[in-house]
């Protein structure tokens, strides 16, 4: 993928690469994109094997497109802002260069007359971010939804679902296009600020190692982003917590019985207390995927999605082990979805989540040890939603907008 190592290398021999970003994630690709095309000269540096082939974290993301009702500009300013503009540009994009979406819309469904008051506080929230919102009652939600049951629901239209692997790949063709340069199997192994530049360290997959220089480094590393700061910056602040979270999948047409499940669905947020601190969490939720029409355009896959159940991780690599029973799933959707049954459920992914432990916010930072440096920490949900409005300010903050 792009040129060979050494090629890509020798033109830094004489005079350092301009701008290096680590990780080809969907930010890291989006971040490339906005900065190649600002007539940067970019290379990218990825672990893993390939860019587009499911190694990264973004390509197990649910591919939900949110909306930006669940950031409070109190603790989460960065993300109700990142949200709210990615998701315009998520869709534009996506309509502007045939990357699979759907602007199929989510219902916030209530179950309990409690569930009320919590409906309320985030219609008010969706107001403050700009998010268009209605609350309806539960015979309209089920117009919408004729399986799902519930008292009444939020209807945010403004949410959608996008094919991750196909989002993240044509990010990565369009900044190759304008000339960034991806270099994979090869990960970052040492960074040392010289006059002339940051000195990279990078160590390839059969253990060979190489350095180079460049004149500024993006860090979109996802789960590694707090070891790739530290790098530079030993007294770095910011510690991922990796979360894990798995996911189910029942075929539509297994049980045509339920009907199309046409929208994202969501439960009511609830309160989860932690030693961490207590928040509410969005929990499990029901999510179509995406095939293409008979007209080619995108239209709804023959799987629905439900998860995701999150517990903390034993490692930034923790995708093996064992599944959750597929009870706990149904259970957590029953109330919502009662035609489902257990047995309609198998397993479908896992994914581990780069939450920060010090904030629930994203951090965007010029490093204040070393400002050559730019790291993106802590990209957690709604950070695939958010990749678009990212890489544009990762160029304003360098100066390039």
């Amino acid at each position: 993928m792009g040129r060979p190592a050494a090629l890509i290398l020798e033109d830094a021999m004489s005079d350092a690469i301009g701008l290096t970003i680590i990780g080809a994630g969907v930010v890291g690709c989006a971040v490339a994109r906005e900065l190649a095309r600002a007539g940067e000269d970019v290379l990218v540096l990825e672990r893993n094997p390939g860019v587009t082939q499911g190694e990264n974290q973004s390509s197990r993301n649910s591919g939900v497109i949110h909306s930006g009702l669940y950031y409070d500009q109190a603790t989460r300013p960065l993300k109700a802002a990142m949200c709210v503009e990615g998701n315009r540009l998520l869709h534009e994009f996506c309509a502007e260069r045939q990357v699979p979406a759907l602007a199929c819309g989510k219902l916030v469904v209530a179950t309990q007359p409690e569930h009320h008051e919590v409906l309320e506080l985030y219609e008010q929230r969706c107001h403050e971010n700009g998010v268009p919102v209605e609350l309806i009652s539960g015979e309209r939600a089920r117009e919408l939804e004729p399986r799902v049951a519930c008292l009444e629901a939020l209807l945010l239209p403004s949410a959608g679902v996008v094919d991750a692997p196909a989002l993240v790949h044509r990010l990565y063709a369009l900044a190759s296009g304008h000339g960034a340069q991806f270099m994979t199997q090869t990960a970052l192994s040492g960074a040392k600020a010289t006059p002339e530049g940051l000195e990279l360290s990078i160590t390839y997959r059969d253990g060979a190692k190489d350095a180079f220089l460049t004149k500024r480094l993006v860090n979109c590393a996802g789960l590694y982003a707090d070891e790739v700061a530290r790098l530079l910056h030993p007294e770095s602040p910011h510690v991922v917590d990796p979360t894990r979270s798995e996911s189910v999948k029942f075929y539509r047409a297994k049980r045509p019985e339920l009907g199309l499940q046409n929208m994202n669905v969501y439960p009511t947020p609830t309160v989860i207390q932690t030693d961490k601190g207590t928040h509410f969490t969005v929990g499990v939720h029901l999510t179509p995927t995406l095939a293409p029409g008979p007209d080619g355009k995108p239209a709804l896959g023959p799987e629905v999605t439900i998860g995701p159940l999150g517990h903390a991780s034993r490692s930034k690599e923790d995708y093996g082990g064992d599944y959750p029973p597929m009870e706990d799933f149904h259970a957590r959707v029953a109330p919502f979805f009662p035609g489902l049954r257990a047995e309609d459920l198998q397993e479908h992914q896992v994914g581990i989540q780069p939450r920060l432990v010090n904030t629930p916010d994203f951090v965007v930072e010029l490093c204040p040890a070393e400002p050559r440096l730019l790291s993106l920490v802590g990209i957690d949900s709604p950070g695939l939603t958010s990749s678009l409005a990212l890489a544009k300010l990762a160029k304003k903050m360098l100066g390039l907008a």
